[in-house]
Order: C-alpha cells, then structure tokens, then sequence
C-alpha cells in the first residue's frame, strides 16, 4: 500500500508540473489579453488548484502524517 501512495503522489505532481508549464505558456502567449481582470482571475484560480495540487500530491508521497 505504501508503494501506491508514493505512485499516486509521484503521478500527481508530475501533472501539477505539467498544470504549471501549461499556465506559463497560456500567460506568455496571451498578449493584450494578459492585463484583462477576467484572465487575471482565472489564473490567480488556476495558481490557488495548482497549489493544493501541489500539497496533496506530497501528503500522498508521506502517508498525509
């Protein structure tokens, strides 16, 4: 059972990594539209999902002690 968290928590961090690069080259490759509230709001959401992400995918790699 402990092998199967530290897969899980690997695969989920590996696809917040991949969440993240995803972000950068949306926000990179917005132009003008970058400096629009609406974009702004739906990154500053897609940081805080990626976030705990992030966090869950650790918890999953140390047993969520």
């Amino acid at each position: 059972m402990r092998i199967l968290n530290i897969l899980s928590g690997l695969a989920v961090l590996f696809t917040t990594l991949a969440f993240a690069h995803l972000l950068h080259h949306y926000y990179i490759n917005a132009g003008e539209a970058a400096h629009s509230p609406p974009f702004l709001a739906g990154m500053a959401i897609g940081i805080v999902v990626g976030i705990f992400s992030f966090v869950g995918g650790c918890l999953l790699i140390r047993r969520g002690r």
